[in-house]
């Protein structure tokens, strides 16, 4: 067992908190013909690959350029090329999937320009160490606690025609968006439509998954999601997030072992039930594209449609220390059911 997948056997093992809640988010990913039994494989295998999220983390900074490249696999390159292209920039909207830390130094290394935002981490000496390791790999960072300047700069890099890299799967302000996820609402940060809307920036959902092997890393980049503007920005933001959430869903159902949410997602809403209600939050649009392949050339696991620490955050957030996502040891889970449609994958 590696040092990361031990690390990760020991989270699982000592926190009892942090278990429950990845076991509730996990059992609304599989669904309920998941038996205990899957569920709980599942949440170890979570543990482990957040170990190993850890583990490989802090190691990007001593990997030369090169050897990040021989280790990163990207699908979907040809959609941030021609989204740049137009000039307006490009927006990585990304869940807390595998290592999202390793897509951003292989965007560097291939000469791309990336903004982030860092959210402020307990104790302050963290926050500080991330910030130092994320800009040796070559991103710009921006402070989430500078507020309007952070945004500022977020809408210059947008503006001049720069990526900008933005973790925006789980709402921590009470403001965010409701959206339909695994088939029970959830709430996701506004800031990606927004941007989206404002710029017209092109809006990409990505993910970056763990290979089979340590210290390897495979990407997937989905076509742009958009919707025609209404007159109306807030239903203009809403319908766009749920399309974005619908995209993550997909991501996630791939390998939900790599989702490393570890406090409750759902926090008690019901699942939807009521077709009406459903609806209100429903996307629109016909079947979505088929998701990719899974890390290492595997089949993945999916489902039905129904904190990572100093991530990039979909819109100024608060984060508690505790909060934080990072994965572990190369398991996958088993098929449970069969992904939605308008799913994607990055």
């Amino acid at each position: 067992m590696s040092l990361g997948a031990f690390g990760g056997y020991l989270y699982y093992r000592l926190d009892e908190r942090r278990r429950a809640a990845l076991r509730a988010n996990l059992r609304q990913v599989l669904g309920p013909d998941a038996s205990e039994a899957t569920v709980e494989r599942v949440v170890r295998r979570g543990f482990y690959r957040y170990g190993r999220y850890w583990a490989e983390a802090f190691r990007l900074e001593n990997l030369s350029q090169q050897d990040i490249r021989d280790r990163f696999r990207l699908e979907g390159q040809d959609h941030i090329d021609a989204a740049l292209a137009r000039g307006r920039g490009a927006i990585f909207a990304v869940p807390h999937l595998g290592n999202w830390d390793a897509g951003a130094a292989w965007l560097v290394s291939q000469g791309y320009q990336l903004t982030t935002i860092a959210e402020r981490l307990k104790p302050e000496v963290l926050f500080d160490r991330f910030l130092e390791y994320r800009r040796a790999l070559g991103m710009e960072i921006l402070p989430l606690d500078n507020g309007s300047e952070s945004m500022r700069g977020v809408l210059r890099a947008l503006r001049a025609g720069r990526l900008v890299a933005l973790v925006c799967d789980r709402d921590l302000t009470g403001h965010g968006l409701p959206v339909e996820m695994f088939g029970a609402l959830a709430a996701m940060p506004r800031g990606p439509a927004s941007l989206a809307l404002k710029t017209g920036a092109a809006l990409l959902p990505s993910a970056v998954y763990h290979d089979r092997r340590a210290g390897h890393w495979v990407g997937f980049v989905r076509p742009e999601i958009s919707v025609e503007p209404s007159g109306d920005g807030r239903a203009d933001a809403l319908l766009l997030t749920q399309r974005l959430a619908k995209e993550f869903e997909g991501l996630i159902a791939r390998h939900p072992e790599q989702w490393h949410v570890l406090s409750r997602y759902w926090r008690g809403i019901p699942v939807v039930a009521d077709p009406s209600v459903a609806a209100e939050f429903a996307t629109p649009a016909g079947p979505g594209p088929s998701a990719p392949p899974a890390a290492g050339g595997e089949p993945a696991a999916t489902a039905t449609a129904d904190g990572d620490p100093g991530t990039v955050s979909g819109e100024p957030e608060a984060r508690s220390a505790g909060d934080q996502p990072g994965p572990a040891e190369g398991e996958r889970a088993p098929a449970e059911r069969s992904a939605p449609a308008g799913e994607a994958t990055p």
